[in-house]
């Protein structure tokens, strides 16, 4: 265990052999979020430290942020215990990175060995852009398309920081092994696994502030269970948890015994409500219904994801895109534009297999993903139940990401925000999906909850989505780019 006296944490809280740094981390930016400013270049593990003058770990005067690039930060604390090994070889710390429930490995997650306090992560839409985390990286990492990682030169001591984290989904540990020299250190076995996953209630870590709209058509609510977020994460909007409920039409409206969820209308017709949240997600309603989305809506919808929300819409949320009333008619207008081809078109059939774009970098490590954690999506396809044909094209606006061909309908396309500025002044990110996530699982939509969640294991359609779930969470960046983890800060 870290002893308080050697190292000036800010809020530490131990939970089992883990010591947790509970002040959410923000980058040097300034600016609330997590990641700085882009730095170019960035390597993946750092270089040893053989000079400097020593001091604490996390001692008074350190620097709580990172400037984003290499060079900035003299090689003191851990840095002084890295060690040059012979023949080439490395100390190293390998393992996977789980999703909350610590069943389901995770692609392109940020691991690294902090040599500085971290800042605290502030709720709310901010404009992360890929580049430095706080706590002065050692070394960093991203976990591949299996969930795997490998830090390289760690520094050789006992009770090792470690920090996993995307976005403002973040975790930090001390490890309760002594760092072996010149070999890889494992992190693979219990209990040291359940140290890997990203956490499940705010006493583990920082989860994002979430908003859910219930609907008459999905269950996202149940998907963000089956992720692995505690139940007493969930509450009304404006309450304790990190998950916090509005009723959209026909949805789910109060807890089983307890409390009413505010409406879903007031909420999102207001800026000021929806820039609390990092994530707005939006169950698919049943119907467009128009009259819950006046202009006031999609103009504020429009703004919280330009200043840097993250909007996921399920379906019907379509409206959002395409103001077109399923029925026909309405006069609202989209604050976005220039996304695809909408359409009514009839259902396809269920099931179906649709494709994974592997054609971009992220989208490869999708498909590469899916097979191996899903037995049933292989080789870029994906079983869907419940899929729909409103979109059946993307332009060059958008990032196609699961496409059924014989439809056509795009069944997974994301964008950037704002649209109308080059990639490095984009903020925010827009999520659609075309299917019913819940569909053929049995989750009741309609059900106070948690009684309509009855079932705990993700489907394949759903593993999909918790990909996109934590890709959404990530830093801004072009999509047809590979991402690269943020630099180490050493001098």
């Amino acid at each position: 265990m870290l002893e308080r006296s050697k190292f000036s944490l800010i809020a530490a809280t131990v939970v089992g052999a883990a010591m947790v740094l509970a002040g959410p981390g923000c980058g040097s930016s300034g600016n609330g979020s997590e990641f700085g400013s882009s730095s170019g270049s960035s390597g993946s593990s750092g270089s040893s430290g053989s000079s400097g003058s020593s001091g604490d770990l996390f001692g008074e005067g350190g620097s709580s942020g990172s400037s984003g690039s290499s060079g900035t930060v003299p090689c003191t604390g851990l840095c002084l215990k890295q060690k040059t090994c012979p023949g080439g070889g490395t100390t190293s710390l390998s393992g996977y990175v789980y999703d909350p429930a610590g069943k389901v490995p995770l692609y392109n997650i940020v691991v690294y060995v902090p040599n500085a306090p971290l800042a605290p992560i502030a709720s709310g839409a901010s404009c992360d852009k890929c580049g430095a985390v706080s706590g002065n990286p050692l070394v960093t990492t991203l976990t591949d398309a299996t969930g795997h990682f490998k830090l390289d030169n760690v520094p050789i001591d006992a009770n090792l920081p470690l920090v996993v984290q995307v976005g403002k989904w973040r975790r930090a540990v001390t490890l309760p092994i002594t760092i072996q020299e010149c070999k890889d250190n494992p992190l693979t076995t219990a209990p040291l696994k359940d140290l890997t996953r990203l956490p499940k209630n705010q006493t583990e870590g920082n989860i994002p502030l979430i908003a859910i709209t219930t609907g008459g058509a999905d269950a996202l609510e149940c998907f963000l269970r089956k992720v692995g977020i505690e139940d007493k994460e969930f509450s009304v909007g404006g309450g304790a948890g990190r998950v916090q409920f509005y009723t959209g039409f026909e949805g789910t409206s109060n807890f089983q015994g307890g409390a009413t969820f505010t409406a879903a209308q007031p909420f999102w017709s207001s800026i000021d409500n929806l820039k609390k949240y990092d994530l707005v997600l939006l169950s698919c309603e049943g119907r467009t219904d128009i009259g819950g989305k006046p202009q006031a809506a999609l103009d504020a919808m429009g703004q919280y994801a330009n200043m840097g929300g993250r909007v996921f819409a399920s379906h019907w949320h379509r409206f959002w895109f395409d103001a077109i009333d399923d029925k026909g008619g309405g006069t609202e207008v989209s604050p976005w534009t220039n996304l695809g081809a909408w359409n009514d078109a009839p259902d396809p059939p269920d099931p179906i297999t649709a494709d994974v774009n592997s054609t971009f970098p992220k989208g490869k490590a999708m498909a590469d993903w899916l097979t191996a954690v899903e037995p049933l999506a292989q080789n870029g396809q994906l079983p869907i139940s419940g899929a729909r044909d409103n979109l059946t094209s993307v332009t060059a606006n958008t990032t196609m990401w699961i496409n059924y061909a014989a439809g056509p309908a795009v069944q997974y396309m994301s964008f950037n925000t704002p649209q109308a500025v080059p990639d490095d002044q984009k903020c925010g990110k827009v999520v659609y999906s075309d299917l019913h996530v819940s569909s053929g699982v049995g989750d009741k939509h309609t059900q106070p909850w948690p009684t309509g969640c009855k079932t705990a294991t993700l489907s394949p359609q759903e593993k999909a989505l918790e990909f996109m779930l934590f890709d959404l969470s990530y830093c801004i960046q072009n999509d047809g780019k590979p991402p690269v983890p943020p630099p180490p800060v050493i001098k």
